[in-house]
């Protein structure tokens, strides 16, 4: 298995002898296929800052910068086989949805999607044992302007979020991402904020530098992390991330939690609804008697995905 991720990290640097092959149509030319104001919102970085950014987002499925952005229907359904040291093999298959309903209201969408704290996991994962649960809900666009947006959903779970997101430009390059949420899940009320810096090197890589801060009644304590994401553009179909990050609590004391590092290569084949992921990844977790082991793993993700039905 230690093989398997030493060739899926030779596997990163393999698609830039094959991308010549494809067509090298490149980042910068999102245009909105629809006119109204949710898609001109999604499209604005890359339409006025030529930023890459969206594409990442849209490719890679980043739940917390497109939830609540884009209009449009997005279905999926995803397998994961996951192999962890000492524990073997795990198949934990799931599917959500994000139904567009313009004949009613071009402000609602149907949801079956994950919990506020799942939005972050990529990038700053807890316990690995603990599967993602969705729940069926209502989503409304209150406001939705060129950089921000104010978003309502509620989930029969039950569950209630308010979310406010505003976005601001430093440079054509550089630019910022202020996301503050509420929530109330059964018996937890909590908040969590983040604070995204995006830097686009060119249209090929794209540095993200992600931090948040979140305080519920269920942990009784302050979570936090900080982390970077590196971007690389690859070609139409194919991209990768590489991830660090740290996490932390307060509770009983301050203490780094978890240190994490993977990557993952994401290609589309076969068909534009279909894809495979290939994710190893390694995590040093630490309780708060400040024991830290060493949890290795590797993901392989078969995954379909309609948009836009």
């Amino acid at each position: 298995m230690y093989k398997l991720i030493i060739y899926t990290l030779i596997l990163s640097f393999y698609p830039h002898f094959i991308a010549a092959e494809e067509n090298n149509k490149g980042i910068c030319f999102s245009k909105s296929e629809q006119h109204s104001l949710l898609d001109d919102s999604y499209h604005y970085l890359n339409t006025k800052f030529c930023q890459p950014a969206p594409w990442f987002d849209n490719f890679f499925i980043d739940q917390k910068t497109t939830k609540n952005v884009r209009a449009g229907t997005m279905i999926r359904w995803y397998n994961d086989l996951i192999w962890l040291d000492g524990k073997g093999f795990s198949y934990e298959p799931n599917i959500s949805a994000r139904l567009y309903l313009p004949k009613i209201s071009k402000k609602f969408k149907i949801i079956f999607e994950s919990d506020t704290k799942d939005t972050i996991k990529e990038l700053f994962p807890d316990d690995q044992s603990q599967q993602t649960k969705n729940a069926l809900g209502l989503s409304y666009d209150v406001s939705v302007k060129t950089r921000s947006s104010l978003n309502i959903k509620a989930t029969l779970r039950p569950g209630l979020e308010v979310s406010y997101r505003y976005i601001y430009p430093f440079t054509q390059q550089t630019l910022s991402r202020f996301t503050q949420k509420v929530y109330q899940n059964k018996m937890v009320t909590g908040e969590i904020t983040y604070f995204d810096i995006d830097h686009s090197f060119n249209d090929k890589f794209l540095l993200r530098w992600a931090n948040f801060a979140g305080l519920d009644t269920d942990v009784e304590g302050i979570e936090m992390g900080t982390g970077l994401t590196l971007y690389h553009y690859i070609s139409p179909t194919q991209a990768l991330n590489y991830r660090a990050s740290i996490s932390a609590k307060n509770k009983p004391d301050y203490y780094i939690d978890n240190t994490h590092l993977g990557l993952t290569y994401r290609h589309n084949i076969i068909r534009s609804w279909f894809f495979y992921e290939l994710s190893p990844e390694i995590n040093w977790p630490k309780n708060s008697l400040q024991e830290q082991s060493k949890d290795v793993s590797f993901t392989l993700r078969l995954e379909v995905m309609f948009k836009n039905i």
